[in-house]
């Protein structure tokens, strides 16, 4: 929209230098129009002219001079200014953004986002917790982080499928396996001697537990008791962890079992079509990915002396196989810890004929849970660990899911359970929450007053003349370059810190403006204002996947 008219005028600006010979004619403009982050830097900002320096062999601030120069910017900007060493500023006139709004009051305000997806087919697989125990506030914050990205990236135009890859295979298992069984044994009597390395929550003695109560016949014999525990335990796991995510509001186009890997030979058919390549070599008996050659920091085993597979190798072809799916995109969200992971994922998708760049990871940091001002530990091993389900308990899932959003997502977050349970403006979801319903009590009493929110559209938007109305219009009308924003730059915790800052503008708003009881006309300019406020409060919230109540 606006953002629109200032690339306009910057381009034409380009080419009139161009044609004036102040620039060669093959020059390209590489730099975004961006709205700065201080007050008082304008309302747009662009860092073209330092994109411009290298092959001009100028200063950023004299090309920002020649530039301005250029400039016709009359029509929606009363000022343009160099900034810094070579940052042009635009500023643009009160009357642009009100006709912005005329432009937007009567449609609705997603239309307007950009569609930047343009229908390209995309798989998002996040969560993705072995289930070998009941989700952490870890795998929450995951949870919510890819749920809230896909939001946003169909909102943008792309055609998402959210999957969750279930480590039904492996070692990991196999301890679960015996785990359980030797939780069986002990409550049978027996003693048994129960390793620190098993896994030590009480959900696995409730699991040993109920197949003693439901009388489940197991293998007399233990290698064949254990494996049978496993696919047993693992299936019950399973089904409270996607319990879990459906109480959290986290729906699943699709759960892939690494498994389903193996029973259709897509792990060794990978194997093979590496071998065709001459991605792999043998050495110590092991079989080895050549991943150095393709930027990673060494080579990796797939296939182990003893003739085992490694995770590479499921993975591989895990991600081999959402290529064949026709998919253009691979978003994946993992934990911190699997950073040094990335490099291989992508040399093998290199070595496999595929776009390496279309597999984009996004890393999970660490969440804290603070109670009464304390840490609590996690462990997922040791069984000291704080369930997904016991923090929506406690807090609800409104506020669980907007925490979880409150930093980005490489950084550490610290959970605070006092704070997220308050119902006060503290309270960062609450004090968004309060807003949508502040908003619906002033329609109310609007129509106690007798006014017909049906004909709002007639409203004479130029009525809007305070400072404050046209800093509101800005940031409604900043909507649509967050998300789009958000969605370039994988990054949703942009549109909870977008949500926060346009709240407090309307809070500040509506303690200093009288709203209703006015002239009929301003009322009901004020009224659309507030109508296409809550429509964004409400967009936004839908996109984290937080209620909007109406009353509070």
């Amino acid at each position: 929209m606006i953002r629109k008219r200032i690339a306009v005028v910057l381009e034409e600006a380009v080419e009139r230098c161009k044609e004036k010979g102040l620039f060669p004619r093959d020059v390209d403009i590489r730099a975004g129009i961006e709205i700065p982050r201080e007050e008082g830097h304008g309302d747009y900002s662009t860092t073209a002219a330092f994109s411009l320096a290298k092959p001009l062999r100028r200063s950023p601030a004299q090309i920002a001079a020649i530039l301005i120069e250029q400039m016709d910017y009359g029509e929606t900007c009363s000022k343009v200014e160099i900034a810094g060493n070579g940052f042009i500023n635009f500023f643009v006139k009160d009357e642009v953004f009100r006709s912005a709004l005329r432009e937007i009051k009567d449609g609705d305000i997603d239309a307007f986002i950009p569609d930047t997806g343009k229908g390209a087919p995309v798989l998002l697989e996040f969560v993705s917790a072995n289930p070998t125990g009941p989700l952490h506030i870890g795998h929450g914050r995951g949870a919510a982080v890819g749920d809230v990205l896909a939001n946003m990236l169909k909102k943008a135009g792309y055609m998402v499928t959210k999957e969750y890859y279930v480590n039904d295979a492996g070692r990991q298992i196999g301890t679960l396996g015996r785990s359980v069984y030797l939780r069986w044994k002990e409550l049978q009597g027996e003693t048994v001697e129960y390793l620190g390395d098993l896994y030590q929550g009480d959900y696995v003695r409730e699991i040993a537990a109920g197949l003693i109560k439901d009388g489940i016949s197991i293998p007399e014999d233990e290698n064949r008791a254990i494996p049978f525990l496993a696919r047993f335990a693992a299936e019950i796991v399973m089904t409270g962890i996607q319990g879990d995510l459906e109480g959290f509001r986290v729906h699943f186009d699709n759960y892939y079992r690494e498994t389903s890997l193996y029973e259709r030979g897509l792990v060794e058919d990978t194997i093979r079509l590496l071998k065709e390549k001459g991605c792999l070599f043998e050495e110590e008996g092991a079989l080895w990915f050549k991943s150095s050659l393709l930027g990673d920091e060494k080579d990796r085993v797939i296939v182990k002396s003893d003739g085992e597979k490694t995770y590479l190798a499921s993975d591989i072809a895990y991600h081999r196989d959402k290529f064949d799916r026709g998919f253009e995109l691979l978003i994946d969200i993992w934990g911190s810890d699997h950073h040094g992971y990335i490099a291989r994922l992508k040399a093998s998708a290199e070595a496999l004929g595929r776009n390496r760049d279309a597999i984009r990871v996004m890393l999970i940091q660490f969440v804290t849970l603070l109670k009464d001002g304390k840490p609590v530990g996690m462990s997922t091993r040791s069984g000291q660990f704080t369930t997904l389900r016991e923090v929506t308990d406690e807090v609800g899932t409104d506020a669980a899911r907007f925490f979880f959003l409150m930093r980005k997502s490489d950084a550490h977050l610290e959970f605070d359970l006092d704070l997220a349970k308050k119902t006060s403006n503290e309270n960062p979801v609450y004090y968004v929450q309060y807003a949508n319903a502040r908003i619906e009590s002033i329609f109310r009493l609007a129509k106690e007053d007798g006014i017909d929110l049906a004909t709002l559209s007639e409203a004479d938007i130029d009525l809007l003349v305070l400072r404050e109305e046209t800093e509101l219009i800005k940031e409604i009308l900043n909507y649509y370059n967050v998300v789009d924003t958000s969605v370039r730059t994988l990054e949703p915790h942009r549109i909870t810190f977008y949500l926060i800052g346009l709240v407090g503008k309307f809070h500040s708003y509506y303690n200093k403006v009288r709203i209703l009881k006015n002239e009929t006309d301003l009322t009901r300019a004020r009224l659309v204002l507030l109508k296409k406020l809550q429509e964004v409060i409400v967009s936004g919230l839908g996109i984290l996947g937080v209620s909007a109540p109406e009353r509070m």
